[in-house]
């Protein structure tokens, strides 16, 4: 079953999609293999372990796509990707749409970010503009004329939130900004709109407001239990930065533990051993092919 089918299945049968991230296929695996029913690929994560840089917009679409790829190949499970502002105007997006398709993936999200955009939580950095309403409902227009499988799942997301300050954002109510302009996105065909909710006040408001199948996001801004966006019948939550920050927890942990020790065998208590290793990766499936095939 492809992985739009899939994704769609799950939907038609009302099963609540949790999609934990990955940064690359080893992480991929062992979120499926936690028991989770889908992947989400996100530019924060991707960045950072790649180019060991901020989510600055900083990696090209090839670059993003290799990754991409790789991930969809290595799991069943359907895999949702940040697709970014879609690399350019709907032109640009249109042939982004058609790549990312082709790579694997059950569905990709697209922010009304102006270019060059960035992470709105990123402490220092300056705060995004967003494209006019008109335009956004375009591009998600040309998304939808893009794709090939009507299955595909085209999410959007409005950025107002990181266009501001919070204590601006909550000041002059510019929730209301947030509903307007994913309604709009709605209108225009988008699958699911992508809300960033700070509290579940917020989520229960934006399932009452906003007139299309929700997908939220918990991460460290966002500190909220899955099991609220679930309560609260949004269709997808997304943690996007769970595998990368468990991840970089146990390098720094492991690294400043061999450092001081100057010893492997002290520090194995913070290692995978052989056998889980060679299990995540599949290494039995290739000795059988080895052997099925006479391979020397």
């Amino acid at each position: 079953m492809k992985s739009t089918a899939r994704l769609q299945k799950m939907i038609d049968d009302g099963e609540f999609v949790v999609a934990i991230g990955a940064h690359d296929g080893f992480s991929a695996v062992i979120v499926e293999r936690a028991g989770f029913n889908a992947i989400y690929i996100g530019s924060f994560a991707t960045e950072a372990t790649l180019l060991g840089k901020p989510d600055l917009a900083l990696m090209p679409k090839t670059e993003r796509l290799i990754i991409v790829r790789n991930i969809c190949k290595a799991v069943d499970v359907p895999v949702i990707a940040d697709m970014e502002e879609g690399y350019g105007n709907a032109i640009s997006l249109m042939d982004a749409v058609r790549d990312f398709e082709a790579a694997g993936l059950a569905g990709v999200h697209i922010d009304d970010e102006a270019l060059p955009s960035k992470c709105p939580f990123l402490p220092g950095i300056p705060r995004n503009q967003l494209i006019t309403v008109d335009e956004m409902c375009g591009k998600v227009r040309a998304a939808i004329d893009a794709r090939e499988d009507a299955k595909f799942k085209i999410i959007v997301r409005t950025d107002v939130i990181g266009t501001v300050p919070l204590d601006d954002y909550y000041r002059d109510r510019m929730i209301e900004q947030v509903v307007q302009r994913s309604n709009a996105y709605a209108d225009a065909g988008a699958d699911a709109i992508f809300v960033m909710a700070l509290n579940v006040e917020e989520i229960n408001y934006f399932k009452e407001n906003i007139k299309a199948p929700l997908v939220g996001i918990f991460a460290t801004i966002e500190p909220i239990a899955i099991k609220e966006f679930e309560n609260a019948g949004y269709q997808m939550v997304i943690g996007s930065l769970v595998s990368l920050y468990m991840a970089g927890r146990g390098l720094v942990d492991g690294m400043k533990a061999l450092k001081e020790t100057g010893d492997w065998n002290q520090v194995q208590d913070k290692m995978i051993d052989d056998e889980e290793f060679f299990n995540i990766v599949g290494l039995h499936d290739y000795k059988e092919l080895y052997d099925r095939y006479n391979i020397s």
